[in-house]
Formats: C-alpha cells, sequence, structure tokens
C-alpha cells in the first residue's frame, strides 16, 4: 500500500499488515512529521470517488419554445420600433442653414476663446502670434463699427 505523507507529500511503500485495521502512528522519514493512519474500507473508498453521471439533453428547437400569441406581440413590438425609428431618422435628416450657421459662429469663438487662452504658450511655440491675435482683434473691431455706421 502506497501512504503519502500529509506534510511534505512524500509517498512510501508500506507493507499491509504492518497497519492494523485500527489503525497506528506514523512518522514521515523525510520530514519528521507524525499522524495517526487508518486503512480505508471499501465504503469509505467508494465514497472518496466521484460518482459521474451521464445526462442526455435533448436539443430543442427555439421556435417550438415560443407560444404564437408571444410571438405576435414580438412581431408587433417590432414594428412599433422600426416605424418610430424611421420618424427620428426623417426628423434628424432636417438641419436649417441657421442651425448650421450658429453652430459654425459658436465654434468659432471657442476656438478664438482658447487661442486667447494659451496666447502665451502659443507664441513661444509660434513666434509673431500675439501679433496676429491683436490683428484679428482689430478687424473684428472694424467690422462691428462698419455695421454699426451701416445700419445709421
Amino acid at each position: 500500500m502506497i501512504i503519502s505523507c500529509q506534510k511534505c507529500a512524500k509517498k512510501f511503500n508500506v507493507d499491509d499488515n504492518l497497519i492494523p485495521h485500527d489503525g497506528r502512528n506514523l512518522q514521515c522519514s523525510s520530514c519528521g512529521h507524525k499522524w495517526f493512519f487508518r486503512k480505508k474500507t471499501n465504503v469509505e473508498k467508494f465514497k472518496e470517488k466521484p460518482i459521474k453521471k451521464q445526462i442526455n439533453i435533448k436539443k430543442i428547437n427555439p421556435d417550438e419554445q415560443v407560444p404564437p400569441v408571444i410571438d405576435s406581440i414580438i412581431k408587433e413590438a417590432e414594428k412599433i420600433h422600426d416605424k418610430n425609428l424611421g420618424d427620428v431618422i426623417q426628423k434628424n435628416n432636417k438641419i436649417s442653414i441657421l442651425n448650421l450657421f450658429f453652430l459654425l459662429l459658436i465654434t468659432f469663438v471657442a476656438v478664438i476663446i482658447i487661442l486667447d487662452t494659451f496666447k502665451i504658450q502659443i507664441n513661444n511655440s509660434i513666434p509673431g502670434f500675439n501679433v496676429l491675435l491683436d490683428n484679428f482683434y482689430e478687424s473684428v473691431t472694424d467690422f462691428y463699427l462698419f455695421s454699426k455706421d451701416l445700419i445709421k
């Protein structure tokens, strides 16, 4: 019989006659660990082995599982979803010129604000940037004054 140490897992070949039915104390010659060992009966050996059970699984067709009432509800919901999705796409396709103008204006102002915020850092990498930005501000002022005079 092969016995393995519980501590170091070293295996020893021991004669069955040396171990009584009630068990006995053993000591590992490798690590010195002592423990009580008892022979396993047939019932205990049977308990250690896992019982494997085979289960036959029948393949089920998913179409057979859905009742007709639920299938009709699903199809109706898909039709409603497709109709609503088409309405949303048609509404989003209508972009007016005024909306586009405001979008471009806001984007332009945001870029100018960002450039003005980081003008010192940009001027360090692009010399003369402050002059360009000041010229831009003067041009905007001139355009504003021209528009104001035109309206009067």
